[in-house]
């Protein structure tokens, strides 16, 4: 039987049996249970933010189990290397851009290494962004393991989402190296039946756990760091060219097809020149000027990852079970992988399907031309390197004309089973508008924005100095969309400030002058530099930070400034909160501006004030994410058994006048009949109410309800 978890808890029970429908983040979660893993650090990022939210459960249920919410991914990152010298299996999780931060301690680590003998291996868990869903850029993070030679291992489904955990493990305890299992958000976000067995969990008591003193592993200084640096290239030799005895080649590699499953290569013989406005690609209209020759072709097909599952559909869909070879292990790359492949099938013609980079596709031509044999390959040159690729993309492509080695050709196979899209999918596909993100209704971030950009616009009239708003990632990126459009860069966590320091620095101050903003999780991931920096210099800059209590954008983690009372909401209570006001009190004398997100007109106020004030100032906006202080204040009425319910409507002395529609952007208010109306079902009542204030001609109501409640309810 197949169903779905009662409980996150449920993923921790030792003799659960049978099948579940899980996430892929559900699914690594339940692999690091059945690993044995005791201690696990994150920064939340989507798309593996779930991993964390997760393990919490399972921390708070056992002693033995640690989890650690880190104010950034070099800090989690290191806190896991700390777990595993001091003798417990430890992973951390983090997305794609979280490498970028741990490079620097990465290099050194994979010098050390970590403590196989011990069964203390290390796993990193890096989610990636592709089709930059949810980051500023979809970086290869695979290209990293050239230069810090980390292990890399891929999973295509949602069952190896968890069995390649213990792979992971058992793989890093081995070579004595930290091992990566990376996944694209198109893998932790999709859900499959995962078969589970019963397991022992087997935990390290306190006291066999030690830390292990070894400077000459530990210390890379002087001759240790070359000595070290010499047994890791060894070692990753090693497993590149299968010296290390693995339980099964299956780790590493899979093969599928038989060599007698030919495709047919239709080449494209032009009989007369064509004009300058005809192309090939139109094989219709130049049908009388072209012929094809036919050629059966032995085709094999390699990927890893999700690019596996994609030629697997493919197979499937043109009904050939053409040679293939899938990838676990894509760093070291298995030279012995490549080369039973091409034993086995004698491939004439090579398709590489992979995101991003021509990661895999370098790797395979280096092992071509040493072995050496030429085999055409047909890989990044014909498949688009932006976005994800999907079925119909590589279906597409290789249905159509493809040119290599100056030949011009396609699949028969492919173009037999080609679905042309229907002219009217087209055109609704062409009338379907860009959705843009916004704020959650009632979030005090639209409060903000629509204060800030109301006073930059009096003070720019008044003034004439134009506003640079230095953009950061968090709830409040929305701004960078209309109405508000108070975002003029957004590139990584803390850059908001960082590069706000350069701008300050060039600017004339009596044409322009700087806003940079700052979340509360930011300000403690690296936005404290900057300020810090910032302060240093002297500079005159605006910094709003925006404190909601939460790492909300992400899945409301606590963050380091969550008060206690907030605290409750959380499954585990740090029992301390750091003061962001004390802080930056701490660092010089600043200005610090507290505002209220709710007090729409006296923020527009205080920020057109503290444009005009020299030097560094701070505008701090504290105001509890909307959903968690719905969610918490429900709790509560829910003890009662009558709630006095809040609603906000909209009466017919409205003149449209759009401030609540358009400038402030509220999504509860909606349009119908050429009337606007508030959805009482997104609404949050009177713990925003901001329509009601900036309302010009009072057309804002506010009704309240006596409801009772059933113990169902």
């Amino acid at each position: 039987m197949k169903y779905h978890l009662s409980h996150p808890k449920e993923l921790f029970i030792s003799d659960l049996n049978g099948s579940r429908i899980l996430t892929g983040n559900e699914a690594f979660v339940r692999g690091l249970f059945e690993a044995n893993v005791q201690f696990l650090a994150t920064y939340p990022g989507t798309p593996a933010s779930e991993i964390g939210d997760l393990w919490e459960w399972y921390a708070d249920e056992n002693p033995e189990i640690f989890y650690d919410l880190s104010v950034n991914e070099t800090i989690a990152f290191e806190a896991a290397v700390g777990a595993a010298w001091s003798g417990v299996r430890a992973a951390v999780s983090f997305k794609h851009l979280g490498m970028n931060l741990i490079s620097d301690a990465l290099h050194a680590v994979m010098y050390s290494g970590i403590d196989g003998k011990r069964k203390a291996g290390l796993v990193i868990l890096c989610g990636g962004d592709p089709d930059i869903n949810s980051s500023t850029n979809a970086v290869d993070i695979r290209l990293f393991s050239y230069h810090s030679q980390l292990p890399i291992l891929e999973p295509s489904s949602i069952q190896e989402c968890k069995d390649i955990v213990k792979d992971a493990f058992n793989l890093s305890e081995m070579i004595d190296l930290p091992v990566m299992i990376y996944f694209p958000s198109q893998i932790a976000h999709a859900s499959g039946v995962v078969n589970i067995s019963e397991v022992k969990i087997e935990l390290i008591s306190k006291l066999k756990r030690k830390f292990q003193k070894n400077p000459e592993k530990l210390l890379n200084a002087i001759h240790w760091a070359k000595k070290n640096q010499s047994m890791l290239y060894s070692k990753i030799f090693k497993l590149a060219h299968g010296y290390y005895k693995l339980k099964s080649h299956d780790l590493r590699w899979e093969i599928k097809g038989k060599n007698t499953s030919i495709l047919t290569k239709n080449r494209i013989i032009i009989n007369e020149p064509l004009q300058d406005s005809e192309s090939i690609d139109n094989l219709n209209k130049v049908e009388d000027q072209v012929s094809f020759e036919r050629e059966p072709i032995l085709v094999g097909f390699i990927g890893s990852g999700l690019g596996w599952s994609l030629i697997e559909e493919l197979s499937l869909r043109v009904s050939v079970d053409f040679p293939r070879l899938r990838l676990k292990l894509t760093y070291p790359f298995p030279i012995e992988a490549i080369l039973n492949f091409i034993e086995q099938f004698e491939p004439e013609l090579l398709v590489i399907v992979e995101d991003l980079e021509p990661f895999l596709e370098k790797e395979i031509q280096e092992i071509l031309y040493q072995i050496p044999v030429f085999i055409p390959i047909i890989g990044k040159k014909s498949f688009p390197r932006v976005g994800v690729l999907t079925p119909d993309i590589i279906h597409n492509i290789l249905a159509n004309p493809l040119v290599i080695q100056d030949e011009t050709f396609f699949f028969q196979e492919f173009q037999d089973h080609l679905i042309e899209p229907s002219s009217s999918l087209n055109h609704i596909a062409s009338q379907i508008p860009v959705r843009e993100p916004t704020f959650c209704p009632g979030c005090s971030h639209r409060n903000v924005f629509y204060s800030l950009r109301k006073a930059v616009n009096l003070y720019y009239k008044k003034t004439g100095k134009e506003p640079i708003f230095g953009g950061d990632i968090g709830c409040y990126t929305m701004s960078m969309s209309k109405p508000y459009e108070t975002m003029d860069w957004l590139i990584c966590m803390g850059a908001g400030v960082g590069i706000a320091n350069g701008v300050s620095h060039i600017i004339d101050p009596d044409k322009q002058h700087v806003i940079a903003m700052v979340g509360d999780s930011t300000f403690f991931h690296s936005g404290i530099h900057g300020i810090i920096n910032l302060i240093k210099n002297k500079v005159d800059v605006l910094v709003v930070i925006l404190d909601n209590f939460y790492c909300a954008m992400t899945g409301h983690q606590q963050s380091p400034s969550t008060p206690l009372q907030y605290q409750n909401n959380s499954k585990i209570s740090t029992g301390i909160v750091f003061s962001i006001v004390e802080i930056v009190q701490s660092l010089g004398d600043v200005f610090i501006q507290k505002m209220d997100g709710y007090s729409i007109k006296l923020m527009q106020n205080q920020f057109y004030k503290l444009f005009s004030k020299p030097g560094v100032k701070i505008a701090l906006v504290q105001a509890e994410c909307a959903l968690q202080k719905s969610r918490r204040k429900n709790k509560i009425k829910s003890l009662f058994s009558k709630q006095k319910l809040t609603y906000l409507s909209i009466s017919e002395d409205c003149t449209k006048c759009d401030e609540c529609f358009r400038i402030l952007g509220c999504t509860a208010i909606q349009e119908r009949s050429e009337r606007y109306y508030i959805d009482i079902n997104r609404c949050l009542g009177d713990e925003c109410a901001s329509c009601l204030e900036i309302c010009p001609n009072s057309a804002i109501q506010i009704t309240h309800i006596i409801k009772e409640m059933n113990n169902n309810e």
